[in-house]
């Protein structure tokens, strides 16, 4: 059991914090590509099911806990058992509402963490038709604006997607937005293929940001500096 949540621990913290993957699809895929053992035996893979099943309830009805475990610096053989004590108490999650006084309950909107100053908005523009991110003869500052407030019905098409996944990466390492950018811009469609048919999607994303990170070129390390020039 404690070496399947270091695992689950591992990509957690890949997978969800750094690459801001989506935590119900991180769960799916992390369940998913677990279920099976390279056993015969009955007793080891009863085992196995049954830590799987544990597991599953762990992360799912005790989402609140277990980040904050996952989160801390230390995740110890001890803290592990804490973990599965505590959900062996705990009573299961009742199921969800999906009505409430005869309204449908609301996500809660979509949104990047951020608050740019018009400065910095005005630099990000800049930064996006230098390296011509997005298929427009000049993005303007309106649009750069209805992007970062998710403004609703609005998109845009990408020119070169590795270069806007570093715009957004080099955002998020000087802190100016929020982990989870390839999920907003996901569920909020906001960027479309070159050719206008299809929309980004977060694996779409996750794909172009790894490919990326393995062949940096002076691109970019210019559209990097011009983010981390935005916070002096």
């Amino acid at each position: 059991m404690f070496e399947l949540l270091l695992e689950a621990r591992e990509l957690y913290l890949q997978d969800v914090i750094v690459d801001g993957k989506r935590y119900s699809r991180y769960v799916d895929d992390f369940i998913n590509s677990h279920r099976y053992i390279n056993c015969t035996h009955a007793v080891c893979r009863n085992c196995h099911e049954m830590n799987i099943h544990i597991a599953k309830g762990l992360l799912t009805e005790c989402t609140h806990l277990i980040q904050s475990f996952f989160a801390a610096s230390d995740f110890s053989f001890e803290k592990c058992m804490e973990l599965q004590r505590k959900y062996d108490r705990s009573e299961p999650l009742p199921p969800s509402i999906e009505h409430h006084a005869g309204r449908d309950i609301k996500a809660p909107p979509l949104s990047f963490g951020c608050n740019f100053t018009q400065e910095q908005m005005t630099g990000i523009v800049s930064c996006a038709n230098t390296y011509h991110l997005f298929c427009v003869s000049a993005v303007c500052i309106e649009d750069m604006e209805a992007l970062f407030s998710c403004k609703e019905g609005f998109h845009i098409r990408v020119n070169n997607l590795r270069h806007v996944v570093i715009l957004f990466d080099a955002l998020l390492e000087n802190s100016f937005i929020q982990s989870r950018w390839q999920s907003v811009l996901d569920k909020g469609r906001f960027l479309q293929s070159k050719d206008g048919t299809r929309f980004i999607t977060a694996s779409s994303l996750s794909s172009a940001l790894s490919a990326v990170r393995n062949n940096k070129t002076s691109v970019i390390y210019g559209i990097k500096r011009i983010i981390k020039e935005l916070k002096i």
